[in-house]
């Protein structure tokens, strides 16, 4: 079980360190320091001081160390010269894993067929329009029908729902032009982005073909 979170460690300590994330080294004789993580590998931290003037990396060894904290991470011992990850932090570092190797995978997919990509962002962009423009348009209409009611009467009260009336008819008149000029601008994006992700090219040897699947 040690060894497999070594070398879980071994392959996180890279992602960890671009992070630049914040560290607090708690060692042996009770002194504690807290800075930058540089580097890590299973023996051996690097760490810049927060307080150094000018900035200076220190090499810490799992001898000198008892548990280091890394913020947004997880606390990692210091067993039989390994640096161990609780469970807390070994369960972030393979969601970790798992994230990095989703985006890997999803580049690779996006390499493969670059249609997939302008579709998504087609697709996305038509999603935000209409989820914009959609209720826009529906709430404008509600409120031009409510602003258009008529009041008879000239009370004082009828007076105010005609101000009331009248203000909903100008938040009608700014909502429904909006909302649907974004609807229909969106539901063509959402649309075409769709069928650009599904435009596949197929390359043989006689040269590139394109298919569409329905």
């Amino acid at each position: 079980m040690k060894k497999y979170f070594v070398i879980l460690l071994l392959l996180l300590c890279t992602a960890i360190s671009a992070l630049a994330v914040n560290v607090s080294v708690h060692f042996n004789n009770g002194l504690v320091l807290d800075g930058t993580l540089v580097s890590q590998t299973d023996t051996t931290i690097v760490v810049t001081p927060e307080d150094a003037n000018p900035p200076q990396d220190i090499v810490i060894k799992t001898e000198r160390v008892k548990y280091f904290d890394v913020r947004g991470v997880g606390r990692f011992f210091s067993e039989d010269g390994k640096f161990i990850p609780s469970e807390k932090a070994q369960a972030k570092l393979e969601k970790n894993q798992a994230k990095q190797q989703k985006i890997v995978e999803q580049k690779r997919i996006m390499a493969a067929n670059p249609n997939e990509v302008i579709g998504k962002a087609f697709q996305s962009t038509g999603t935000i329009c209409m989820s914009i423009g959609i209720p826009s348009l529906i709430s404008g209409s509600i409120l031009l029908v409510v602003g258009n009611t008529k009041v008879e009467g000239t009370s004082e009260e009828d007076n105010k729902k005609t101000a009331s009336y009248a203000k909903c008819a100008a938040a009608g008149y700014v909502l429904l032009p909006m909302g649907a000029s974004l609807t229909i601008v969106g539901v063509p994006l959402f649309v075409h982005g769709k069928r650009i992700g599904e435009l596949n090219f197929n390359y043989t040897g006689n040269g590139a073909g394109i298919s569409m699947n329905f």
